[in-house]
């Protein structure tokens, strides 16, 4: 059963006096005078196994650049990796041994929103701080956990978004929606709901999936018949190309629209032609070979001389997350500690840059570092904004 670490503003506030305890009792955990661990869960070997490569990608590529330099705060810092193959039982087992066994200092960026909901626990009642997990879900900083800080816009916020978005564009929808079967698909559903019902709009047919299905037909057809003209999935990459592919098989076209589980450069790339015209919200660019930016530009070339590829939106998140943490430990110097670092991410805000996010700050109450989101839909292959950044 998913735990969701849903405190109290009593328990909060007891935890938050207790901070100063657990940093005592845990401040030299994955500290060294010359080292700093950091531990991530990743899917390597399961049905997002791809997101999982390219976030690691991202985050070894900003760590080597932090290495190289010096390190973060006068220490080097050493990843230890755990696959989870995207499995939930994997991932506690996981999260024990980077707390108990390797005893690190943070976990950074760990992938699915279950998955993260379930071991977050794990960490900050092991006095591990949790940072910046690829995971949408108001479970992972709302109410603020002392350890606990997030970037990723549940999908309860997206699934606002979309739905006063789209119902700007065009009023007369015929609303449905397909969703993974998991916290994914229900902080969707949520979303969608209430901004439906404040907008007097209704959601006329409701699907689900089981993670990891690979047959979506009966759901595709259910939609169909049921008159759906606009679509709203909570699939990942496989997911949401199957489904896509199920619908052009029966010649249903309606708009499809997903959420930043989906926004990857890997969806047209392996989905091809039929891609064409799926949206999703997402709160962050995908780079392009020839964006605008130089900064983005010179970054992307960067990543694919590394690693021979085009780098995604999840090498984003990797890269993105583990610079934040380098420089709030830049910030901290060498008298690093649990309490120190989070009192110096607690008065951090750092500004748009060329990895296309929104302003992130954060503060004591203040666990996410924002909320807005944009909607992009694929033309010729790539992803092009429809939207500015939006608040649900």
């Amino acid at each position: 059963m998913i735990r969701q670490a849903r405190l109290s503003t009593i328990a909060w506030i007891a935890v938050a006096l207790s901070l100063p305890l657990i940093a005592q009792a845990q401040a030299t955990q994955g500290v060294t005078k010359n080292e700093v661990l950091v531990g991530t869960i990743q899917d390597l070997s399961g049905p997002i196994a791809a997101f999982g490569k390219e976030t690691l990608n991202g985050m070894n590529m900003r760590i080597d650049e932090a290495n190289a330099a010096g390190g973060a705060g006068g220490r080097k810092i050493r990843l230890i990796v755990e696959d989870s193959s995207y499995d939930t039982k994997k991932a506690v087992l996981a999260a024990h041994k980077l707390v108990e066994n390797d005893k690190i200092f943070i976990t950074v960026a760990n992938i699915g929103t279950s998955l993260a909901l379930t071991t977050m626990p794990i960490f900050t009642e092991g006095g591990v701080i949790h940072a910046f997990p690829l995971a949408s879900a108001r479970g992972l900083y709302d109410p603020p956990n002392p350890l606990a800080f997030a970037f990723t816009v549940p999908y309860y916020q997206q699934g606002r978004v979309i739905m006063k978005a789209l119902t700007d564009m065009r009023a007369d929808r015929k609303w449905c929606s397909l969703m993974q079967d998991d916290d994914l698909g229900s902080e969707l559903m949520k979303g969608l709901e209430s901004k439906a019902a404040e907008l007097n709009r209704k959601i006329i047919e409701k699907t689900s999936y089981k993670r990891g299905a690979t047959d979506f037909s009966s759901q595709v057809a259910r939609l169909k018949s049921a008159g759906c003209d606009t679509v709203v999935v909570g699939t990942t990459l496989r997911e949401t190309i199957g489904t896509l592919n199920e619908a052009k098989k029966i010649g249903f076209a309606p708009d499809f629209i997903g959420t930043a589980a989906s926004y990857s450069h890997l969806v047209p790339k392996l989905g091809g032609a039929v891609t064409e015209g799926f949206m999703s919200s997402h709160a962050s660019s995908q780079p392009y070979a020839d964006d605008p930016s130089k900064a983005l530009r010179d970054w992307f070339a960067a990543y694919k001389a590394r690693y021979g590829e085009d780098p995604g939106q999840y090498a984003v998140f990797g890269y993105a997350s583990m610079d934040w943490v380098i420089k709030t430990l830049d910030k901290v110097g060498p008298n690093l500690t649990t309490q120190r670092f989070v009192e110096t991410m607690e008065t951090s805000t750092f500004p748009r840059d060329k990895l296309g996010f929104d302003t992130m700050s954060f503060t004591r109450t203040k666990r996410l570092g924002s909320e807005a989101v944009r909607i992009s839909r694929i033309q010729n292959g790539r992803w092009v904004p429809i939207t500015d950044y939006l608040q649900p």
